[in-house]
């Protein structure tokens, strides 16, 4: 439930009115219709539970323009080197301020893969297209917003019974600008009856951009297919990072998503899978870092509907002073969905009495033979660890980065991919200087 929250409804109609967007006329019929739909409603405020931590209040006050394509040069191309995951081989695909940049995109043909840029689908197949893009009274008002003025995102189908043998990369990239601006993408995955895949996604930024990031994504894990999806996010201090993910997790098939925030002066990122297949399997795994005036959101929606599934969430939050971050994970237990076994875990760390950490685990459970757990703490560094570590002669800084560091290994410990685990520990490490 959303609550009526209107301000500035002129900059969003006029977003759509002069960009000037191209396509068909049921396209511009649905930019039209959810563009309405996102004004009936506006943006979700305090009062609404699922946003009551989350501060909206800079994109309330501010004007962001529709994106443009953005030209090529040395030091955008120097950012996507340095994310890329060069031990990695297989497909990268780029998006530059919203668009796919061919020019920087590496898409290997792969036997059994699909993989195209919306827009290039929307050209090639736009009877299908016209079925994905379908909008329900059920989206949120930002998933509306953003089926109004997207500008571009991927399309990603895997074949029955194919493996793919390399990962995807997806980099996204947010140039500076004089203006503020909004990206948004829409994304869809299709893992077909016993696929597999594995796909990376980055997310950068120059540190003073002016960016609203908002991306939605569309994902199906068929029969005995298997996913795995690496976020990793670090845009910069003045960019507003969204990520909607919407799962449906069939029979045997089994679906991970691990990510880590340590980018944007505020981050949100909800997942929300349903298990709809016996023995389906859906496994969350996040980190977030903050300080300084950065605030980082998880909010999570696992609906079992269907008996004998598994899901499992662990998150970690590590705040220094000024930070601030809230975590939200709800468990849908239908009454037919027996022989659950849900968990999950949400632990903080405060590295400063001026670091704010909010925790709300919750279950609603409508079956009475279920196995379903959740816990949430919020602590200060181990004392006692750290005497002893200073014991043994390592300085005071040095001795909180090794438990820190310890604290969010803990997350990635079964990640399959190497050079990814130790992405994010560089990353944590990095973080803590």
């Amino acid at each position: 439930m959303t609550q009526k929250n209107h301000f500035d409804v002129d900059q969003y109609a006029d977003a759509l009115s002069k960009h000037g967007f191209e396509g068909p006329n049921w396209l511009n019929d649905l930019r039209n219709k959810s563009l309405d739909a996102f004004l009936d409603v506006g943006l979700p405020g305090p009062k609404v539970e699922e946003w009551k931590y989350t501060n909206l209040s800079s994109i309330k006050s501010k004007s962001y323009a529709v994106s443009q394509v953005v030209a090529g040069n040395d030091a955008l191309s120097a950012k996507i080197q340095e994310a890329h995951l060069k031990d990695i081989q297989g497909s990268k695909v780029v998006f530059v301020d919203g668009y796919f940049n061919d020019q920087y995109s590496d898409v290997s043909e792969e036997e059994g893969l699909s993989l195209l840029p919306l827009n290039d689908f929307l050209k090639a197949k736009p009877k299908e297209a016209e079925e994905l893009l379908k909008v329900s009274d059920e989206d949120s008002s930002l998933a509306n917003l953003n089926s109004a003025l997207m500008t571009d995102g991927y399309v990603i189908n895997v074949a029955q019974n194919i493996k793919l043998s390399k990962p995807i990369q997806i980099i996204h990239v947010a140039t500076e600008n004089s203006d503020a601006k909004a990206l948004r993408n829409k994304n869809f995955i299709s893992m077909s009856n016993g696929s597999s895949a594995q796909i990376i996604e980055t997310f950068i930024g120059d540190n003073n951009a002016d960016i609203w990031t908002q991306d939605i994504n569309k994902i199906t894990v068929a029969e005995k297919a298997s996913l795995e999806i690496f976020q990793i996010q670090t845009q910069g201090n003045e960019t507003i990072h969204m990520a909607e993910s919407h799962v449906e997790v069939a029979e045997d098939a089994d679906f991970k998503h691990y990510s880590l925030n340590v980018g944007a002066k505020l981050s949100r990122t909800e997942i929300k899978p349903t298990l709809t297949g016996l023995h389906g399997n859906v496994d969350l795994r996040g980190a977030f870092l903050g300080r300084d005036g950065v605030s980082h959101d998880v909010f999570t929606h696992m609906k079992h509907l269907v008996p004998e599934c598994e899901s499992d969430q662990i998150y970690r939050g590590v705040l220094d002073k000024g930070g601030k971050s809230a975590f939200q994970g709800k468990v849908y237990v239908a009454q037919d969905a027996q022989l659950t076994n849900a968990e999950q875990s949400n632990k903080n760390l405060l590295l400063d009495r001026d670091a704010e950490a909010n925790s709300k685990p919750e279950l609603l459970i409508y079956a009475d033979d279920v196995k379903c757990a959740h816990g949430a703490t919020v602590g200060e560094l181990d004392k006692e660890a750290l005497f002893y570590l200073n014991s043994r002669g390592m300085d005071q800084e040095a001795a909180k980065g090794l438990l820190v560091e310890a604290f969010i290994a803990e997350v990635y410990d079964d990640v399959s991919i190497d050079a990814v685990r130790e992405k994010y520990l560089e990353l944590a490490r990095g973080w803590l200087g």
